[in-house]
């Protein structure tokens, strides 16, 4: 079970920001640093989210891009009571978690909650299912990990 906390053996994936206006600073790292294109999407809802134990529902804009092999996403929050919202209420904006991608979530959840690290938010967004960790304090940001659900096959 070591394996599975040894963040050594797992690469960024993804470098994740949240700002009130994500068009606007897609244009800023498009214009001035050469990032790539951003493609966006509005009112894109969370499914089955939870925030801090609680059921919630969540609406966000999202951009993606690319910077080398790393994806940048850029979040501005809409509705419901969310990470997000807090970051912005704290009067930040920026980088705000760095994710990673593994294969059994629910077995990385169970590892950081043995360790005493909470997760403070989980949803799915399409074939995504994330789960953010109370990491700020220990780790210096927020960590986000991710799963790609597979499609059930229908007999």
């Amino acid at each position: 079970m070591e394996q599975i906390f040894n963040l050594g053996n797992l690469k960024i994936e993804q470098l994740s920001y949240v700002y009130k206006d994500i068009k606007k600073q897609a244009k800023i790292m498009e214009e001035i640093y050469g990032i790539p294109t951003f493609a966006q999407m509005e009112n894109i809802p969370h499914q089955e989210a939870t925030f801090r134990g609680k059921d919630v529902t969540i609406i966000l804009d999202f951009a993606f891009s690319r910077l080398l092999n790393v994806q940048i996403e850029l979040q501005q929050w809409k509705s419901g009571d969310c990470l997000y919202k807090e970051f912005i209420d704290q009067g930040k904006e920026g980088l705000h978690s760095i994710g990673i991608y593994v294969e059994d979530l629910q077995a990385f959840m169970d590892e950081f909650k043995k360790r005493g690290i909470e997760v403070v938010q989980t949803g799915k967004v399409g074939k995504q299912w994330f789960a953010y960790f109370d990491t700020e304090k220990t780790f210096g940001i927020l960590l986000e990990a991710q799963q790609t659900l597979k499609r059930r096959r229908k007999k």
